[in-house]
């Protein structure tokens, strides 16, 4: 029996208590994803977007589902402390896929909405209706179509027009269940003309006992003149496996960026697609990955220029030691018509080891004559001239590979545009580097040290 076949069994089993514990918006899509998996099935290594993953043996473990939306755990606004110092932040808990009440630990202005998705769906009925499973739908994706197929709730993130938030809306998944566990995590995100916001995402895993499974199906729609700012911290554990895919619609002068951070991980999967849709939108993708033992990390970016004058921009690091494995494939696409278009997309590998692999793919399919598009790759080891010459002037030839790697992914952290974030992260990078963790904020309970 193929993977697949025992999740659409479940669903076929259990399909009234699941949409009884959601919402008739949510479970009108049910259909056309169950359809889509019925021919499609799970990719195969044989799909060029997964060619280096192993989806089917990922979902083969049977993975236990919470259809009756009980949490795991006490409180983790009591017991859990995943903050940034000197950065005022909003924080909202998922764990597994159960979103937290935050009524009354989080105070939000006027015109800011974070809720959980089945609640916005009665009080935002048109907002939601308008917006969800659109972008997730327009290129048929395996991955996606189960967690259309499976998900009960999720997050609504809505900014009001013209509203500019200050604080950094954080959210934070944790994987903690008594078995095996999968999660189907879903986010819609609504940044309405001039509005702005910063997001951060970051996903946790309590202990290494059990595998975690968990889809991700994230939905930005990004107004006219708006920011969204988004970054992900991923800091889970072997066992775990995770499919990620974010989808971002962006209007003119719109502005978008993301920052993704992987410390610790499993088996990980980020498939990134974005359509730039009005003139003088702009969107800059940046990653940085660390991979050591047998973790792998796959990221699979697309982007569409559809529209005249906007810019696009990719610069992605991975550093892969012992038998780890990373995978990028960057993909931009220009339509015709799409002139002054300009889009940079670099992607560079440093291998700690010499069992480690990497494997790059850019590439740019262009259908406008006045463009500027360029796209960069490398792959290679330590630069033994640099390392020789700070072990001359006694630097310890470990602390010299650090001070390297770590410089190596700095260029992605200085992308961060939130100082105390930024901070934070080269502390998490250098801590990941020397093979330890960075450490709590004083009072978390419940992380096993792998808190931003």
């Amino acid at each position: 029996m193929s993977s697949i076949d025992q999740y659409l069994a479940l669903y076929r089993e259990h399909s009234a208590l699941l949409e009884a514990h959601s919402h008739p918006v949510l479970n009108a899509h049910r259909a056309q994803a169950l359809a889509q998996l019925e021919a499609m099935g799970l990719p195969s290594s044989r799909a060029e977007r997964y060619r280096y993953c192993n989806v089917e043996g990922d979902l083969a473990p049977d993975f236990g589902l919470n259809l009756r939306r009980s949490l795991p755990v006490g409180d983790p606004y009591k017991g859990y402390r995943c903050g940034v110092p000197e950065m005022k932040t909003a924080l909202f808990y998922v764990v597994n896929d159960v979103v937290c009440s935050a009524d009354g630990k989080a105070v939000l202005p006027e015109g800011v909405h974070v809720l959980p998705l089945c609640e916005a769906a009665t009080r935002f009925p048109e907002v939601v209706q308008r917006h969800y499973n659109t972008a997730a739908t327009r290129k048929a994706d395996a991955l996606s179509a189960l967690n259309t197929l499976l998900v009960q709730d999720g997050l609504f993130v809505y900014v009001e027009r013209g509203v500019t938030i200050e604080q950094t809306l954080q959210i934070v998944y944790v994987s903690a269940a008594a078995a095996d566990m999968m999660s189907n995590r879903r986010v819609l995100v609504v940044v309405e003309e001039e509005a702005t916001a910063n997001l951060l995402m970051c996903d946790h895993s309590m202990d290494a006992t059990h595998q975690y499974l968990s889809t991700q199906v994230v939905e930005a729609f990004v107004g006219e003149r708006a920011q969204l700012h988004i970054y992900t911290m991923e800091e889970t554990q072997e066992a775990n496996a995770r499919y990620a895919n974010l989808y971002v619609e962006q209007q003119a002068q719109s502005q978008t960026s993301l920052c993704e951070l992987t410390l610790h991980n499993g088996h990980t999967r980020n498939q990134t697609e974005v359509r730039l849709l009005g003139e003088g939108a702009d969107v800059a993708l940046n990653g940085a990955y660390i991979a050591a033992k047998e973790e792998t990390l796959s990221s699979d970016i697309v982007v569409e220029h559809a529209v005249p004058n906007c810019h696009s921009s990719m610069l992605h690091k991975y550093v892969v030691g012992d038998k780890g494995v990373s995978a990028f494939a960057g993909r931009v696409v220009v339509a015709e018509g799409a002139q002054q278009t300009l889009a940079e997309q670099t992607n560079a590998n440093l291998l700690a080891s010499p069992t480690a692999r990497a494997f790059s793919q850019p590439m740019l399919e262009i259908y406008a004559d006045d463009v500027k598009c360029n796209h960069g790759s490398t792959i290679g080891k330590l630069d033994e001239t640099a390392l020789f010459y700070m072990r001359q002037r006694g630097v310890p030839e470990a602390e010299a590979r650090l001070l390297l790697q770590h410089a190596f992914v700095n260029e992605v952290v200085e992308t961060v545009h939130i100082a105390p974030l930024r901070q934070r992260v080269s502390a998490l990078v250098e801590a990941r580097f020397r093979g330890r963790d960075a450490g709590c904020q004083e009072g978390c309970t419940t992380c096993g040290g792998h808190c931003i």
